[in-house]
């Protein structure tokens, strides 16, 4: 036995050997050495959004709708209007329902919501039927929005084409697409 610990001894002292177990060693601990989390660029908040041309289309207490529909970019987009606008789908945590007293977060997504998210990934194509057109005017009211608001960079071809035909045709202002439903709304 004292024969083997004075070998091992001999085995770590030499060069070799001292590079194998410090290389084990190190790939045995990379695993867990902490790294920052991943993090990837918010869109840019639209110009339209940030310098007030809002203004000019939504009222007071009324609502802002950033197409496609989505709580984080709601609350992005109503913090640089400083907060002078209402948002859709904003942040929520709560139960499911009466019964179920779980939190999620979030809201359950209006008809609308879902359909314009399906069409921004793709999972559904931008032609729409009168019955969407319907509940997209329902929705709206809902919201007792004013305006909905397409950031073409935002715009994957077919939103804009959804959004004509649930509001008619929307105009460009500022660099975004703006449909002013004040007409349907109040």
């Amino acid at each position: 036995a004292a024969d083997r610990m004075v070998f091992t001894g001999d085995l770590i002292r030499a060069k070799p050997a001292r590079l194998v177990i410090g290389g084990v060693l190190v790939a045995a601990l990379l695993p867990i050495v902490p790294t920052p989390p991943a993090a990837s660029p918010r869109p840019a908040i639209p110009a339209f959004v940030t310098s007030g041309g809002w203004r000019q289309f939504v009222g007071e207490g009324r609502t802002l709708v950033p197409v496609p529909v989505d709580g984080l970019r709601s609350i992005r987009w109503g913090s640089a209007g400083g907060a002078g606008f209402a948002v859709p789908q904003g942040y929520f945590v709560g139960p499911t329902s009466a019964t179920d007293k779980t939190g999620r977060w979030g809201v359950e997504p209006r008809p609308t919501a879902a359909l314009l998210t399906a069409v921004s990934t793709g999972k559904r194509p931008p032609e729409v039927t009168a019955a969407e057109r319907a509940q997209a005017v329902a929705d709206a009211r809902f919201w007792r929005a004013d305006a909905f608001v397409l950031d073409p960079l935002q715009d994957r071809g077919p939103l804009r084409q959804a959004m004509r035909g649930l509001y008619g045709p929307g105009r460009l202002v500022d660099g975004v697409w703006v449909w002013d439903v004040r007409s349907l709304t109040n």
